[in-house]
């Protein structure tokens, strides 16, 4: 366990809690999730690998927390999952990882449960993420949900991926659609809510994609996969206009 990485998580919690100030409308999804983040700095806080079967009973404990207070579809979803012994389940969590597709509730529990392992794994691997460049994440292969914008010591604004599973990120090039590759600016438009500019959506015109980008240089305090979800108004004027998300994040927008 790393005691900085431990202590990122302290500090997500705390972003919850002013995310849920500045968005009422969402504040019971922030709710929710602060639930089960604090289930994820818990399973973190005791490992020592990556190995997430053989800590699969873990599971039932997030399987509690999305039945007393998730959703309905979400209560749904853990009583078929209860049903299952351990080795049905994770068989099924193994489909997950090989398709890295299954229904919003299915996906939110798998990705919650799975997320403090593969952070492990993405501590212990050696990766050059300043030249990757791709729109896969290198640790786990799921795709990215969302960007940042950033200062580095090499690079003014440089933009980098966020995973949706493990929350590695990367650098990728600042003017290019993380689906087509398209990088001509005639074809690349940016769109944002006037009371919260530090959120903008990068859409490409070819292929009716867009991404997320949070400006951290405006709110150094921001955390993408989070604030992301918190600005889920933006997703739903992208949807109503028939723009398609890269990556749904972690809720399904």
């Amino acid at each position: 366990m790393s005691l900085i990485k431990l202590r990122e998580r302290e500090y997500h919690l705390e972003r919850l809690l002013i995310l849920k100030k500045r968005h009422p409308e969402v504040s019971h999804v922030l709710d929710f999730l602060h639930r089960t983040m604090s289930f994820q700095r818990e399973v973190y806080e005791r490992l020592k690998d990556g190995d997430w079967k053989g800590h699969i009973k873990k599971i039932y404990q997030l399987l509690d927390i999305c039945r007393d207070y998730g959703s309905p579809l979400l209560q749904e979803k853990v009583q078929e999952l209860r049903k299952l012994d351990k080795e049905a389940l994770t068989r099924k969590i193994d489909n997950f990882l090989k398709e890295k597709d299954a229904s919003d509730e299915e996906r939110f529990i798998f990705l919650t449960f799975l997320n403090p392992f593969f952070s492990k794994v993405s501590e212990e691997m050696d990766i050059k993420k300043d030249q990757w460049l791709k729109n896969r994440c290198p640790v786990c292969g799921f795709k990215p949900c969302v960007s940042y914008i950033a200062d580095s010591e090499d690079v003014e604004g440089a933009r980098y991926l966020v995973c949706v599973l493990c929350h590695t990120d990367w650098l990728y090039n600042r003017t290019q659609c993380v689906r087509c590759g398209n990088n001509e600016d005639n074809t690349l438009e940016y769109y944002y809510d006037q009371g919260e500019s530090y959120a903008i959506l990068q859409v490409c015109k070819r292929c009716d994609t867009y991404m997320k980008v949070i400006d951290m240089r405006k709110d150094g305090l921001a955390v993408p996969h989070l604030d992301d979800i918190a600005t889920l108004s933006l997703d739903l004027w992208a949807k109503e206009r028939g723009f398609l998300k890269f990556e749904r994040n972690i809720i399904g927008l």
